[in-house]
């Protein structure tokens, strides 16, 4: 099977370039990292550097195979509406229409859980519930929007998988635990209400699994929605806590009240919004929210329609990425002991 992969220098797109290749199907992957392409092609993967922004780019990069796996786009809760539209919006478009062009007919695209938050405690939260009437970040609206382009896709024949994974950690993550390794340099670790919201985790070897199973799947299986996760829940904080343990690094967590975490994260904002100021602040109001709120996904259709079962639950997801970190460290910034 010939599988094109976008956003290949990033996080998910990298494990599932390494995965797939390791597994014998024949890989294209294109992203716009030339370093980290060039990492991916000593592993004798072909790599093709191309912004998905660009469709003279990208139709120059893709030719005829079985699908794509769409996971290059802009992520976070900070930035100019206009940059998630140009990467998620316009860049999924540019995708579909050089599918069109080479006759690819499946797209699996990576979405995003954060379409589902409302600001409230949400658990067992499935892809049929009713979505917030306003999408809570430039994000989310940008995800929501991509996933309408793939629909039209659908409506002329194309065939589409919408992924929605939540919290995804393992190899080549250069967000999420660095920048809780850098947040536990500090004296204390703030956590929103204590880190009692409860959450749920994908390590990125179930997503891959999840992608691989996609793949195989008869074609009842397509034009829907899937969840991914661990399939475990677990408090913020206990995720902190243990991750840090692993790590080898101390938890040394303060507990800050929702309103006061919002208006610090105000400040932040503020802050970063000043010619001067930090590029990203630290802290958002959406972040806190999303801290503060429990959210957790009923992965039921996955199991259901793909036979989606977790390989890893959160302890082996925890103990590998830290092995991974360790391995790695001189090449990353965690500086893991």
């Amino acid at each position: 099977m010939k599988v094109i992969i976008t956003g290949a220098t990033g996080c998910l797109g990298r494990n599932l370039v390494e995965n797939l290749h390791g597994e014998g199907y024949s890989v294209v992957a294109t992203g716009r990292s030339p370093d980290v392409g060039a990492e991916i092609q000593v592993r004798g993967v072909e790599f093709r550097a191309a912004d998905i922004r660009d469709v003279d780019q990208l139709a120059a990069v893709f030719e005829p195979a079985d699908c794509v796996v769409h996971c290059a786009g802009k992520s976070g809760g900070w930035g100019a509406y206009a940059e998630f539209h140009e990467a998620n919006v316009l860049g999924t478009r540019n995708v579909v229409h050089v599918c069109q062009r080479h006759g690819i007919e499946k797209i699996l695209f990576v979405s995003t859980p954060s379409v589902y938050f409302n600001g409230k405690d949400r658990l067992g939260v499935r892809e049929s519930d009713p979505l917030p009437g306003r999408p809570a970040t430039h994000y989310a609206r940008s995800k929501l929007l991509a996933e309408a382009e793939l629909l039209a896709f659908q409506r002329s024949g194309g065939k589409v998988i919408n992924f929605r994974p939540r919290a995804v950690v393992g190899p080549h993550d250069t967000t999420f635990v660095p920048r809780l390794l850098r947040m536990a340099q500090k004296r204390r670790l703030p956590l929103v209400n204590g880190g009692r919201a409860l959450t749920d985790i994908t390590h990125v070897d179930n997503f891959v699994d999840a992608v691989k199973l996609a793949l195989a799947a008869p074609e009842s299986a397509w034009n829907a929605t899937y969840n991914v996760s661990n399939g475990e829940p677990i408090r913020v904080r206990d995720w902190f806590a243990r991750m840090l343990e692993i790590l080898g690094r101390p938890f040394r967590p303060v507990s800050i009240p929702e309103p006061v975490a919002r208006v610090v994260a105000a400040a932040t904002e503020l802050a970063g919004n000043l010619p001067f100021g930090p590029r990203q602040p630290l802290i958002t109001r959406f972040s806190v929210g999303y801290m503060a709120r429990s959210m957790t996904l009923s992965i039921d259709r996955a199991r259901e329609q793909l036979g989606y079962t977790p390989r890893l639950g959160n302890e082996e997801g925890f103990e590998r990425y830290a092995a991974w970190l360790r391995l790695h460290a001189p090449r990353s910034r965690a500086q893991v002991r």
